[in-house]
């Protein structure tokens, strides 16, 4: 399924910032997508070397995003509650905020981006492969919200077009 960044259009002027650095240097956000399929898995490719990814979206896409599922997580929580979950401790004690101020919350806001990490990137950048040169994001290990904006940062994969990868799910 490609994603065609139905996203990024709505986001990407001012105020609403965005910045993409893969191993410390600045790369153009066509140079990078997502996987769907096996997300965090290794790659069975041979000599893939990972390189760490760091990259900024807007805070305003971040609550946009997470609307569109809210009300079914809350839900969720409210019909099965899971008192050791601690995403669901945190929505408890904010009395079932909105998005956005979850996110606003220090205690709330690591828990929902983690949650929701994969498909913020997926839905910014495009499942599958950059068409030229680039990285294929694979893994969140650190998320946060760095002022309104939302910090993700992970491993990738550089991607050559003329190498023939084999993916996790072959």
């Amino acid at each position: 399924m490609t994603y065609q960044n139905e996203w990024r259009p709505r986001f990407s002027g001012p105020p609403h910032r965005s910045s993409y650095i893969v191993e410390g240097r600045p790369v153009d956000v066509d140079a990078l997508s997502v996987r769907t399929m096996n997300f965090s898995q290794h790659w069975r490719t041979p000599g893939i070397v990972e390189v760490r990814y760091e990259v900024t979206l807007p805070g305003a896409y971040a609550v946009a995003l997470i609307e569109q599922d809210w009300a079914d997580l809350v839900e969720d929580y409210q019909r099965f509650p899971s008192p050791e979950n601690p995403l669901d401790q945190a929505l408890r004690a904010l009395d079932w905020p909105e998005p956005a101020r979850a996110l606003a919350d220090p205690v709330a806001a690591p828990l929902v981006l983690d949650s929701f990490a994969h498909e913020l990137l997926l839905r910014w950048f495009d499942d599958g492969v950059p068409s030229g040169p680039g990285f294929v994001l694979n893994t969140v290990d650190a998320f946060r919200m760095a002022g309104a904006d939302v910090y993700l940062a992970g491993r990738a994969r550089p991607h050559v077009p003329d190498v023939s990868y084999v993916y996790q799910d072959v």
